[in-house]
């Protein structure tokens, strides 16, 4: 193929949407500049490119690094809709089962003009990162789970499911990643942990997840000694340095690498006692402080071990991820059986509004350890750090870009922007979603059941148009109902320390209630670095909203109507303040019943008879049904559904059977389009009946 200037680049970007809507026969009429040859062409990374795969353990999720290379070509600015770059994750635990699909997820990009940064450079290209979470398998310690991840990414058209060799969809505007990642492992209790008790207790937690682990043990007969020695059964043995020492001898790991923390004791303190001590116990190794000493003033910016290559933002949920390796089978402080080690990353973000002053962002961390059987490439993880742009967020007219410094240290946290010994420095630019339309007082809603508010009809209670669930950009069905449990987000952390009320009324009653239910929030410690899950517990009917690192999620409610009707939700504030959002319920399944006019014997055809039966749907908010068979040619007969269609109803049918098989099936399968849960877009329900042919 030919190569394409920057302008027919832009038209077949313009024109793919009406390529992929027009069969092939009728391309002519379609009158495209662009040749359909082009389209056919698989991996074009013009526009974008995966640039970073890797998983984080602590929020157990995949990530992928979108690098965007251009200023436009995304199907309109900040004030638009815009576009989708959809990844689909796969995984290959190499145990012969081959690539299991993980699902998958987008980001929303626009066309972003391209401005100067506060060095005169371009602001491009710009980093955004998607995240999936996942539940993979786990495995004792004494065996490493390193599982080959693959990345399918794909502009404007969501990557085919179980297709990991690209053989279903277009995958014009695409690109392709593979890494090897490791899960972490399950740890092991300590010997003498007495299993029954804990395991009486895990049993009595989950028939009430309504209530905490320690209210339950304070019932059970030495309940809480039960847990404490529990905790300290999890607790990994940290090596010291001698046990270092011995471990990476006959391995040629560095004498200043393992003896890191004891060597930057060395350096910080001003008692010669410590010294004395620390040469004693190098002098025990047979070691030399000094040339240690030496060996650690020498290095700097040391990727040998580690490195980290992508630094990007989760548009969508708002965190800075970095994307590193490790090279090397060792030198990590241990197996996964021990404590480890961790590769710290500290954030850095430049504002050009803010007289182009760095502002530390925070660190985080992701544990890592010796891994003998480390694969070819090594091993991809990510460090995700949670963080509230609201401050710096303006609106879609003026799209706000910010350059990103990332600092990789192991084993110590960065002190500085600056390189450090061992670990490097990346940079790139990032650009914040727009800030809602809210005017700063009162509560505001931004999503209900997944779905943004300004995507849900005020009246009906049904999607628009256009609506996708916000956490992975998948579109929904046109006039979809909610189901299941109901999440509200809001505008969360500017009221913390206020209350708030979430009254649900019964559009079809009339009555209504108020929420008093326990909240289950998702937050991060930004000084341990670990995920939290703090419950808030209303008093009366007010909850109180939380600060940001309680609630990085910003949930205001989570509950379950169980109903089929009309709800007008409305979040209240003492003030008198109000948001309300009305939803339509759908909780009824789909129904289908298939019948096939055989007296209840299977095998009451003979091969080439016609087979006839009935069947019928009834979903009030139908997407499609379809009927089909393996067992020969279908018709439909009499006035009702047919094959296929978007209504419910009743229909019939005949099939002409194949002389030349023995058995088939009748299949009839509906997509209902209510959300699911706040995170699951429509629901396919499949019936079916067995057809025995006789000679």
């Amino acid at each position: 193929m030919e190569k394409m200037t920057e302008k027919q680049l832009l038209t077949a970007r313009e024109e793919f949407r009406s390529f992929m809507a027009v069969e092939t026969k009728d391309l002519k009429k379609a009158a495209l500049k662009t040749k359909a040859a082009f389209f056919i062409q698989k991996l074009n990374t013009s526009f974008e490119e995966l640039a970073c795969i890797g998983y984080n353990p602590a929020f157990s999720e995949l990530t992928a690094t979108v690098r965007i290379k251009r200023a436009s070509g995304y199907s309109g600015q900040l004030c638009t809709q815009g576009s989708q770059e959809y990844v689909r994750f796969y995984l290959d635990y190499e145990d012969g089962a081959g690539w299991q699909d993980m699902g998958v997820t987008a980001v929303n990009v626009h066309d972003i003009p391209t401005q100067k940064d506060c060095s005169g450079n371009n602001e491009l290209p710009m980093d955004y990162v998607v995240r999936l979470q996942i539940n993979p398998k786990r495995f004792f310690c004494t065996k490493a789970n390193t599982p080959k991840v693959k990345a399918i990414l794909a502009w404007n058209e969501i990557p085919a499911p179980n297709d990991p060799n690209m053989t279903a969809g277009t995958y014009t505007w695409s690109d392709m990643k593979e890494e090897y990642i490791q899960i972490e492992p399950l740890k092991i209790f300590i010997p003498d942990l007495p299993l029954l008790n804990i395991g009486s207790l895990l049993e009595k937690a989950i028939a009430n997840p309504n209530t905490s682990l320690n209210s339950l043990a304070q019932f059970t007969p030495n309940g809480l000694e039960t847990i404490k020695e529990a905790q300290q059964g999890l607790k990994q043995q940290v090596l010291d340095f001698p046990n270092l020492s011995n471990l990476y001898k006959k391995k040629k790991i560095e004498p200043f690498r393992f003896g890191l923390p004891l060597l930057k004791k060395v350096q910080q303190t001003n008692d010669p006692q410590i010294v004395s001590n620390i040469q004693n116990i190098f002098e025990a190794q047979n070691l030399s402080l000094a040339e240690s000493l030496a060996g650690l003033l020498q290095t700097e910016c040391n990727t040998n071990y580690e490195e980290l290559f992508c630094v990007g933002l989760d548009y969508t949920n708002e965190a800075l991820v970095g994307t590193l390796k490790i090279k090397r089978p060792s030198g990590y402080s241990g197996d996964l059986c021990k404590d480890g080690s961790k590769e710290y990353v500290s954030f850095w973000i430049q504002d050009e509004d803010e007289n182009c002053a760095w502002k530390h962002a925070g660190t985080t961390f992701v544990k890592v350890h010796d891994i003998d059987e480390i694969p070819d490439g090594g091993l991809s993880y990510s460090v995700i750090l949670p963080y509230d742009f609201s401050a710096l967020k303006k609106n879609c007219e003026t799209p706000k870009v910010l350059k990103v410094r990332a600092v990789l240290s192991w084993n110590q946290p960065p002190n500085g922007m600056g390189c450090e010994t061992w670990g490097n420095v990346i940079e790139t630019y990032i650009q914040l979603k727009p800030s809602i339309a809210w005017d700063g007082e009162g509560p505001k809603m931004i999503t209900v059941g997944g779905v943004a508010t300004d995507f849900i009809d005020n009246v009906s209670g049904l999607t628009l148009p256009g609506a996708k669930m916000e956490f992975n950009q998948q579109p929904t069905y046109d006039d979809s109902p909610f189901g299941g449990i109901i999440v509200v987000q809001g505008v969360s952390t500017p009221f913390a320390g206020q209350k708030y009320k979430v009254k649900v009324t019964n559009l079809a009653t009339g009555a209504s209630y108020y929420l008093n239910n326990k909240l289950d929030l998702l937050g991060y410690n930004p000084v341990t670095g670990v995920v939290t899950h703090p419950d808030l517990y209303p008093v009366g009917d007010e909850y109180e909203y939380q600060p940001y690192h309680n609630n990085i999620s910003s949930v205001l409610a989570r509950f379950v109507p169980g109903t089929n009707d009309r709800l007008r939700i409305t979040i209240e504030h003492s003030d008198g303040t109000q948001d309300s959002q009305v939803i339509q319920m759908d909780n009824t399944p789909t129904t289908l019943n298939l019948n096939i006019d055989d007296g209840g014997d299977c095998s009451h055809y003979t091969k080439g008879d016609t087979v006839i039966g009935n069947f019928s749907v009834t979903e009030d908010y139908l997407e499609a049904y379809s009927l089909s068979s393996s067992a020969g040619t279908y018709s439909a007969t009499g006035t009702g559904l047919g094959q296929f269609g978007n209504t419910e109803g009743s229909g019939t049918f005949e099939i002409a059977t194949d002389p030349n098989k023995n058995c088939g099936n009748v299949v009839l399968s509906a997509t209902q389009k209510a959300i699911r849960h706040s995170a699951y877009v429509g629901r396919t329900v499949t019936t079916s009946r067995i057809i025995c042919l006789s000679d």
